[in-house]
Parts: structure tokens; sequence; C-alpha cells
């Protein structure tokens, strides 16, 4: 719009501008907020604006009509969906794991676009990487919709805890580069990075941006065909840890030494296990009487989890069995918060002691000492921050295959076989 006649410009506001929400309190506050800025351009006139109060899963009539579609979609993950979720499996865009409310409305604001329509959005960044985010990664690479990318990593512009990307997707034509930014904290405003090829974005069906360089190392990370004879797990989810984990003042053969590997601080562990992995009879625990008057003081409280397998009889056991295989192996433990290389916490574990709230990594053939250099290294550190997984305070966080896919690559062979 051009026009300088205050009368044409109010009917081309009324005619042009659209919006769309299901709270009602959000309608009237735009409507507050776009009065502001036209009587900034002396238009004091009342404006009939075109804002709907409706659903817009439900509402069609603006697809394929707008050159621009600007939006801060809702952040509803899909079990928080109630009648809304029959509607959200029809889209592509929710077809696909854990999905969220903001991944359909993408395809949403997609499909309202004309041929050479303009979407730009501010939204959580995890569909970056997740599963749920597949379908629609796919879709953008398809069709090369992705013409520039500002990701604000740490920075949470919102009152929630969400880590967002604002993003511009433009069906106007091809795009084979995207132009990708950062955002400054001090100043608020973002920062031009790099040109990025779809190529040095896309790794493994994955979306990642950094500066190419970086990317490099993350590719040959990924990529890397070689196999490190290690195996990283996660440690015990007793799902009751303030009844199994203590510094107990009684002895006990079932209980047995534990770090918590996300601060390496020991502690104490009821393990009611024999050394096969095996969990113990009643019958004989009940034999360590002041143990098993401690446990019986707590089994309200132990009844109330949903254990593995979830069987009655059961109830002294761990709510998982994760770790407990591992028990009597020689094995380190990892935290699996970071920042950098140099903030893990790793910890030697001695057979017959336990680890939870963390990882562990355990192998026959490569020593503890080879793996806890590879681990040290500066580019474990960058590796972890080019996954993406933010957390406050500069955190960042990382999984068992995270840290098995980086060993593969540090220390991994050709032609080892790792069948655990």
């Amino acid at each position: 719009m051009h026009s300088t006649d205050l009368n044409q410009l109010k009917e081309e506001l009324e005619t042009y501008i659209h919006a769309i929400d299901i709270e009602i309190k959000e309608i009237e506050t735009s409507k507050e907020r776009c009065d502001k800025v036209v009587q900034l351009y002396g238009l004091n006139e009342k404006i009939n604006w075109n804002f709907l109060n409706t659903d817009t899963l439900k509402y069609n009539k603006f697809d394929n009509k707008m050159d621009f579609v600007i939006g801060n979609p809702p952040y509803v993950r899909v079990h928080n969906l109630n009648e809304e979720l029959d509607s959200v499996k029809e889209y592509l865009f929710g077809n696909g794991g854990m999905t969220n409310l903001y991944i359909v409305f993408y395809e949403i604001g997609l499909k309202m676009l004309n041929d050479t329509g303009i979407l730009t959005y501010i939204t959580p960044s995890s569909f970056f990487t997740s599963i749920a985010g597949n379908n629609m990664r796919n879709y953008i690479i398809d069709n090369k919709l992705l013409e520039c990318l500002c990701d604000l990593k740490h920075f949470q512009p919102f009152n929630a805890t969400t880590y967002t990307t604002i993003v511009t997707l433009n069906k106007s034509e091809k795009f084979e580069k995207v132009k990708y930014y950062e955002f400054d904290e001090n100043t608020l405003k973002p920062y031009f990075v790099e040109e990025l090829n779809i190529s040095d974005y896309y790794i493994n069906n994955n979306f990642y941006f950094s500066k190419i360089s970086k990317l490099k190392l993350l590719k040959n990370i990924i990529y890397n065909n070689n196999v490190a004879n290690v195996f990283v797990k996660n440690g015990y989810a007793t799902l009751a840890d303030k009844v199994f984990i203590n510094d107990f003042e009684f002895e006990s053969k079932y209980i047995i030494p534990i770090v918590k590997a996300s601060r390496g601080k020991w502690s104490k562990v009821f393990y009611p296990y024999d050394d096969k992995a095996n969990l113990i009879e009643e019958k004989d625990l009940k034999k360590d009487s002041i143990l098993y008057n401690y446990l019986l003081d707590k089994k309200e409280t132990l009844l109330k989890r949903s254990i593995e397998p979830g069987s009655k009889s059961n109830w002294f056991a761990f709510g998982r069995t994760q770790g407990i295989n591992d028990t009597y192996k020689e094995k380190i433990s990892i935290n699996s918060l970071i920042k950098e290389s140099k903030d893990l916490k790793i910890v030697d574990v001695k057979a017959g002691q336990g680890v939870y709230s963390g990882l562990y990594i355990i192998s026959d053939e490569v020593s503890k000492d080879e793996i806890k250099k590879a681990l040290l290294d500066e580019e474990f550190g960058e590796y972890v921050s080019l996954l993406g997984k933010y957390k406050s305070g500069g955190y960042y966080t990382f999984s068992s295959k995270d840290v098995k896919t980086y060993l593969d690559y540090k220390i991994g062979k050709k032609g080892v076989n790792n069948a655990n």
C-alpha cells in the first residue's frame, strides 16, 4: 500500500489486513495496538479491522489469498490437546511423533499464502531436529522455501521456557541458500552470520545452523563410519530417588555406593538385585529387618509409581530396569548438561557401584583414559553446542546416543563389531 489519501488508506487497511485468533482478548489487544500505529500516520478515524475471533484450525477462507503471513503460533504439545487432536492429525505437518500445535500452524500459514507469498513466524526451534518436525523439514527442503532464519539460541523473549527462532519461508522462488542470523542479547538485534547452502545446514534429515566451518565438524561426526567398542547408557531410574537414595545410617548388604552423575557426588542406594541383576525375593529382604521396616514405611509411596513390570509383588524394585545389568562392571559416569567440555564431571565407578541422574560409559576394549581424553577435547563441547539442545543458563544437554556418535568419530575404528 502506497496511498497518501487517508480515506483510501482506511479502506485499504480494512480490505487487506486480516487477523485470526481463538482468544477474544488477543483480538481486542491487537486492535488497540493497530489503532495506535495508524494514529501515528494521522489516521484518527475508527478502523473496522477484519480481525476474526475463531479457531484457525477450522478456518480456511484465507487460503491461497495472502501476500504475507506473520505470526507467533500457539505452543501446545500434543498430549495437552483435547478435541483439537483429530484436527491436528489431518495435517501433513501434524503426522509425526509427539507433535506441537505450532508445527501445524506452519502448514496453515503456508496454505494461506498465494503463489508468491511470504511467511514469517517466531516459534520454538525444536522442529530443527525433532521427530515431530520431520514432515515439515522435508516439505521445506523439497520446495526450497527457506529464505532466512534467525536463531535466538539461549535468549528467551517470552515468559516461558522455550528456545525460539524466527523463520521466513518464501514461495516466490526456490532458495538454494539461506541467510542465517543469530541474536545479540545486548543490542536485542539480529546479526548476520553466514549464507548457507542446503547441504550445509540439512544434515542427516535435520536442521543445524552455525558457521560453515563448524557445520563441517558436525557433518564429519554425524557421517563418520567408524565404530568405537564403547557403550553409553542412562543410569538407574528408581522413580523414587528419595526412598532409594540416601546417606543411610544403617548397614546392609543391599546398600551400595552410587554416584549422582549430574554432580559427581557420592551417596548410597538400596539396590534390590543380586550380582546377576535378578530382583531379590521379599522373603530374603525380610531377613534384613531394619532395612525392611524402612521400606515398609515407604511402601505406599513406592506403590504409586509406574513400576516395570507393573506388579505389586515388585513394589520394592526400581521403577525401570535401565542400568541394572551393568552394576557389576567398571564404568565412568558423566553429566549430560554442560556449557563446554571442561564442565564435564567424569567419575570412575567400580564394579558393584551404581550411577543415576546422568550417563555412564563402559567398554571391554577402550581404556577409560582414552575415553576421558576424547570427551575432554574441545571438539566435544563444540559438537554438543552445534546439536542445539538448549537449556537455561547457557547450558546444552545431550543424550547417550549423542555421546556414542561422538566417540565413534573420535576413537572409533573401521570394522569394529559393536554388538551389545
